[in-house]
């Protein structure tokens, strides 16, 4: 998945460690995830009880991340 997404491996990890912690992904075995339905389309790997989707806390963001999610917004509103 790194490779396809162009990033490290451990910037994939770090990501889907958030994505658990917010109830976005879960693992189904060793290095195999589920990811939300409303991330799929609905698509599951199996019929299962979807958790709750959890808010992240805002105090945990860094600046950096504040920034990046700041010009990804004014990315979207310049195309959309």
């Amino acid at each position: 998945m790194a490779r396809e997404l162009g990033a490290s491996k451990p910037t994939v990890n770090r990501g889907f460690k958030e994505l658990r912690e917010c109830g976005l992904a879960w693992a189904l075995e060793d290095g195999l995830y589920q990811l939300h339905p409303l991330l799929t389309g609905g698509a599951v790997a199996s019929p299962m009880a979807v958790p709750e989707i959890r808010a992240a806390s805002p105090e945990s963001f860094t600046e950096q991340r504040r920034a990046r999610f700041a010009a990804q917004l004014a990315n979207l509103a310049a195309t959309g």
